[in-house]
């Protein structure tokens, strides 16, 4: 009991209306992307149909984020007004779009709503893209630690808010969804508005020493979420009734968020966030396991595996890139979008290939047996080498340099910062390597990672055109205030 009094000593009101806010956007993604719930007005003819929808949001979020790689250098911080009204906007026409067709299915074709559909599907993933960066931002003002509690505390919340949507009669799932969403989105303007913001800074050294840093998890997020996709389709194939499917995720997912909060209550330390990592490998292994030998999906539970493993991979991958914007002050905008550009374009990979070979499998079939084998390879091939400690090759010395003080050495390195175009981190590392610190005593002063410190040294000598740290400290005493 002491220990969760001391987890939630400092926060206040509004610390929980953002998890409140962002747990209504995850209830919105269970109900539109992981489950049918909002497309059950179609009955069970949509399939086809609930497949293709999905299919447009993925490929509208992998273009949304793909076009904030390339914008996100260049064009620096979104407003969050001008981030608000261009996602609300764009849900907006989603929701229009997919509403009336829902109006229609009644006495229309079905095959003549698909287009209306797929519309509204891609308005759908880019409002999602977009908000889900509005969060990222937010997230990234926060340290490892509080992001950890403040994405599993909203994970836990979503749960009890997808629980009682699924109480409500079908006709009001597709107005619930949006009003869900439009919540969630005043929500992020406001915690954007209401929290200090980072003051973002771009440097090529640092960022690509972040990417080589974040690529493992990654690349173990990625297969995962190719084979959330692909279970997911070969899932839905199959006569589960949707109440079934809810309540097996719902349960299933209770439990491990339980199973992740436990390290929180019982460790003062920083999570580790690779070995919660390795709970994904599995969890994701098992739902392919149980596929042949459960082919009715006991309830959705083959497919709840895999979805669980995917869930833990993307919680620890989010923390990881919010720890790394907190500690480079990279754009959040930036990183997050080419983290989820990989994991969307696994994503949209495997639910095409369950979408267009779900129907040629058959229990018992060898392709069948052959795709759970090879998903356990690929798991265990990324448990083989996922997460392994690799230290940065920093050309520095690590023995102090004499130490120097006062106003002057201050001067002398912000005139020569000035005058190379340093960033504010920068500026602030070289008056710290002046007074003779080393990377792991900077990482120390900042309360940063020493890695991210060394990355931050790369790009100091790179732009004075230096290869150790003594030319450095000659450079400082050259310089004139």
């Amino acid at each position: 009991m002491e220990r969760v009094k001391q987890l939630f000593a400092g926060m206040r009101a509004r610390d929980v209306a953002f998890m409140g806010g962002y747990a209504l956007y995850l209830a919105f993604g269970y109900m539109s992307f992981e489950s049918p719930t909002v497309l059950t007005s179609l009955g069970e003819a949509g399939h086809l149909v609930q497949s293709v929808f999905l299919i447009a949001v993925i490929v509208a979020r992998f273009a949304v984020y793909g076009t904030m790689v390339m914008l996100a250098r260049r064009t620096g911080r979104l407003a969050s007004m001008a981030a608000f009204v261009v996602t609300a906007a764009t849900a907006a026409v989603g929701f229009v779009v997919t509403r009336m067709a829902f109006q229609f299915a009644g006495f229309v074709p079905l095959g003549s709503l698909v287009p209306y559909l797929v519309f509204g599907g891609v308005c759908f993933g880019a409002g999602d893209a977009l908000i889900n960066l509005m969060w990222a931002r937010f997230s990234g003002t926060l340290g490892l630690r509080k992001v950890y509690v403040f994405v599993l505390m909203s994970n836990m919340l979503s749960l009890v808010v997808y629980f009682l949507v699924t109480l409500a009669p079908t006709p009001f799932m597709l107005p619930l969804g949006a009003a869900l969403f439009f919540v969630s989105v005043v929500c992020a303007k406001r915690s954007l508005d209401l929290r200090a913001p980072i003051s973002e800074e771009y440097s090529a050294p640092v960022f690509k020493g972040t990417l080589a840093n974040l690529w493992r998890p990654v690349l173990g997020t990625a297969i995962l979420a190719f084979m959330s996709g692909l279970m997911l389709q070969l899932s839905a194939r199959q006569d589960i009734p949707l109440e079934t499917f809810q309540t097996t995720s719902l349960v299933t997912q209770a439990v491990l968020m339980a199973a992740l909060f436990l390290p929180v209550l019982l460790v003062k330390k920083q999570p580790n966030l690779g070995a919660v990592y390795k709970v994904a490998l599995p969890l994701s292994a098992a739902g392919f396991l149980l596929l042949p030998l459960i082919w009715d999906g006991a309830g959705g539970l083959a497919n709840a595996c895999a979805q669980l493993g995917t869930l833990v991979a993307g919680i620890i991958l989010w923390c990881m890139a919010a720890e790394a914007v907190h500690d480079t002050k990279l754009p959040a905008v930036l990183l997050f979008s080419c983290t989820f550009l990989c994991t969307n374009a696994a994503q949209l990979a495997g639910t095409l290939v369950g979408f267009f070979n779900a129907s040629t499998l058959a229990q018992g079939d060898v392709a069948l047996t052959a795709v759970a084998l090879v998903a356990v390879y690929l798991v265990a091939m990324v448990s083989m080498f996922l997460f392994k400690d690799r230290k940065l090759n920093a050309k520095e010395d690590e023995v102090a340099a004499a130490p120097q003080q006062g106003d002057a050495l201050e001067a002398r390195c912000n005139a020569l910062a000035e005058g190379y175009g340093f960033t504010p981190r920068e500026t602030e590392i070289l008056v710290l390597l002046g007074q003779g610190r080393t990377a792991r005593g900077i990482s120390e002063k900042l309360y940063v990672s020493e890695n991210t410190v060394k990355y931050h040294i790369k790009s100091i000598y790179q732009k004075l055109g230096v290869h150790a740290r003594g030319e450095v400290i000659d450079l400082i005493e050259r310089s004139e205030a």
